[in-house]
């Protein structure tokens, strides 16, 4: 895993934290463009639109969410915890912990998703929306959303699984939600690269009763105190 270890700031470093970003929880939301829906996302938000209004409104009442995760990409296997608070008049916010070598701590906090490697005692910013990072914080969560296409659908007696992607922008790789039915739970995350690679994130132990400290959101330059 020493390939998350990032190097100094350059626009290489900054191209660098954009794809650890893609490929790791940090995965899941899009730019805000306006384009029409698809033939075959106006077909999956008929023939799915009960599966996807429950889904819906699942994340867009999450005010606070706390868990821990495991994420599987080429054979290894990275634990660590997840936050997530959401404001329905604004952006919301996300930490990413990662536990094991080497540690490293993502964070979005309204228009700004800052990336520490805690080993290199580093620290870089860039803009939640050049992320995956603006999904799950965005203030209305929507698979009609006009940014956001529906690739594919996949559903057994066991689990529901929504693919969606940016449209225009294929290179920003597929993101799933997997859902158990019954009952009803948010088990896992996966993302496809622009090289298919698959990154699965599994979640364990969620927490949505417990508050979640604000100083958590917030990441600390040592250099600049």
């Amino acid at each position: 895993m020493k390939k998350y270890i990032m190097p100094k700031m350059s626009k290489k470093h900054l191209k660098q934290i954009k794809n650890y970003a893609h490929n790791s929880l940090c995965i899941v939301f899009f730019y805000f463009i306006t384009i029409q829906n698809s033939p075959a996302q106006s077909k999956f938000l008929a023939t799915h639109s009960e599966d996807l209004s429950k889904i819906e409104g699942f994340l867009n009442n999450i005010i606070n969410l706390s868990c821990k995760f495991i994420q599987t990409s080429n054979g290894n296997v990275v634990e660590g915890k997840f936050y997530l608070t959401r404001n329905k008049e604004s952006a919301g916010k996300m930490r990413i912990e990662y536990l094991t070598e080497p540690k490293i701590l993502i964070v979005a906090n309204g228009a700004i998703l800052s990336y520490h490697d805690i080993e290199l005692d580093e620290i870089s910013r860039l803009s939640t929306n050049t992320t995956p990072a603006s999904f799950l914080t965005r203030p209305k969560i929507s698979f009609e959303a006009k940014d956001v296409e529906i690739t594919d659908i996949q559903k057994n007696n066991n689990e529901f699984k929504v693919s969606v992607m940016k449209k225009n922008r294929k290179e920003a790789g597929e993101f799933s939600l997997i859902f158990k039915i019954d009952p009803f739970e948010f088990v896992r995350m996966e993302v496809k690269n622009d090289l298919e690679q698959v990154i699965s994130v599994q979640l364990k132990n969620l927490d949505f009763q417990s508050k979640i400290p604000d100083k958590l959101f917030i990441i600390k330059d040592s250099n600049n105190q």
